[in-house]
């Protein structure tokens, strides 16, 4: 019976996350503007909850040993599949040459590396073909950038590449653990793997444009890293990669009480304490003493060209018809189109309001998270928490985003991916499938 059940939440995983995958790629725009990013987020959502069901009833996996082993060389069955999403995206570069009149994403990392290269401050401003804006991004952002502007080659090659790698590291982890015994176990990791690389062929078949202005492949990759690094309890590498992800992205910022707890509970204070001493120290280093020691308040200036972004994308721009719903709302993705309806004449707190709401939603999250590790400590499985947890989290951060460019679901799509893989290497385990909180 364990069996049975083991199986029927795996397809359940699988099938939630098709539906995700299809309503950010296939079926993106086949549906109503409120429809479907209702739908998506539901999706979205039924993925985190599923996974968080495995935490309290999947036996945790005993297999701690090293990361790679002889099983590994099997992930070089996927190469195929990365070859061919390579080439998806070289085709789409060859379509869409970068163009600063286009997007300022591109602009905003380019011009920093070659700042630096030359030895000037990074975050001056930078000159577009139209106007002039402060940078906005975070180091870990255009650093990377350094080595096509030193190279001189296609900066758009820096996320496929790193997403690419770093999802083939994780395969080749995760199949230390993997046990193929039946053919229907081989079917489980070959399904996992082909979902795994689908996610983002959702993403560059059906949003070409979007995805070759955009270099959101790259803080995902940070986010693979930085989950194989939670899960091996490295205390090193989780201090580094967080400190990547935070210095990419302020996605994950808020969920940090639950993970400093996870961390905590699971590794002890030890491994908590060297990776804070990690965090901290490579954060200093990379940001804080060459930029911020210049220019302190040069976090508040961030967060504030994205809010002065959020109210420009909330009004109907001049070439839509007049009464359209602002483009990147009207998108299907993000539930900011329902607050801007209900704040129609009073868009300024329509904004202020949504970004309140997702911030205590998203701490509320974390917190949620903390009591149910402390709750079900006795029968947990901690991987699934971490990673059912990071998904709920995602997922709520996501839906409320102040401008849900269809680019930023990049990131959230790609912990979709990861949990297929590992639960393909659970399902097949030998851990079976047990009675559950307050059942045993």
């Amino acid at each position: 019976m364990g069996r049975i059940q083991k199986w029927t939440w795996f397809f359940l995983l699988v099938i939630f996350s098709l539906c995700e995958m299809w309503m950010w790629g296939t079926h993106h725009n086949r549906y109503d503007i409120y429809y479907s990013p209702l739908v998506f987020f539901l999706a979205s959502l039924c993925v985190s909850i599923i996974a968080l069901v495995a935490s309290g009833y999947l036996a945790e996996s005993q297999h701690h040993g090293p990361v790679f082993q002889k099983k590994s060389l099997w992930a070089l069955l996927f190469l195929p599949g990365l070859f061919w999403l390579i080439q998806l995206g070289y085709q789409a570069f060859a379509a869409h040459p970068i163009d600063y009149n286009d997007s300022d994403i591109f602009a905003q990392v380019l011009a920093p590396a070659r700042w630096v290269l030359s030895g000037q401050y990074a975050y001056q401003d930078v000159e577009l073909p139209t106007y002039t804006m402060h940078n906005t991004y975070l180091p870990m952002q255009w650093l990377p950038f350094i080595a096509p502007v030193y190279f001189r080659f296609d900066p758009r090659w820096v996320p496929l590449l790193a997403w690419s790698i770093a999802i083939l590291f994780f395969i080749s982890a995760s199949l230390s653990g993997f046990q193929w015994r039946r053919w229907f176990h081989w079917l489980a990791w070959i399904l996992a793997g082909y979902l795994s690389v689908r996610t983002m062929y959702e993403f560059i078949q059906f949003h070409s444009f979007d995805y070759t202005v955009s270099l959101e492949m790259l803080p995902a990759a940070y986010y693979i890293l930085f989950i194989l690094a939670c899960l091996r309890g490295s205390w090193w590498a989780m201090g580094i990669t967080l400190s990547f992800c935070l210095m990419s992205r302020f996605s994950i910022i808020l969920l940090i009480p639950f993970l400093g707890y996870y961390v905590w509970k699971r590794y002890g204070f030890s491994v908590l304490s060297k990776s804070v001493l990690v965090l901290v120290s490579s954060i200093t280093l990379l940001f804080v003493i060459p930029f911020m020691t210049k220019d302190p308040s040069l976090p508040l200036k961030i967060i504030g060209n994205y809010d002065s972004g959020a109210a420009n994308e909330w009004q109907t721009h001049g070439w839509q018809e007049p009464g359209a719903e602002p483009h990147q709302l009207a998108r299907g993705f993000g539930l900011a189109i329902f607050v801007k309806k209900f704040y129609e004449y009073d868009i300024k707190d329509g904004i202020h309001h949504l970004k309140q709401g997702s911030v205590a939603l998203c701490l509320l999250t974390a917190f949620f998270l903390v009591y149910l590790y402390w709750r079900n400590q006795k029968h947990l499985n901690r991987d699934w928490l971490f990673l059912g947890g990071l998904k709920l989290y995602l997922s709520f951060f996501y839906a409320f985003v102040l401008i849900p460019y269809p680019y930023l679901f990049a990131l959230p799509l790609t912990v979709t991916a990861i949990l297929l893989v590992k639960a393909a290497t659970d399902v097949t385990s030998d851990a079976g499938w047990q009675s559950g909180p307050g059942n045993e």
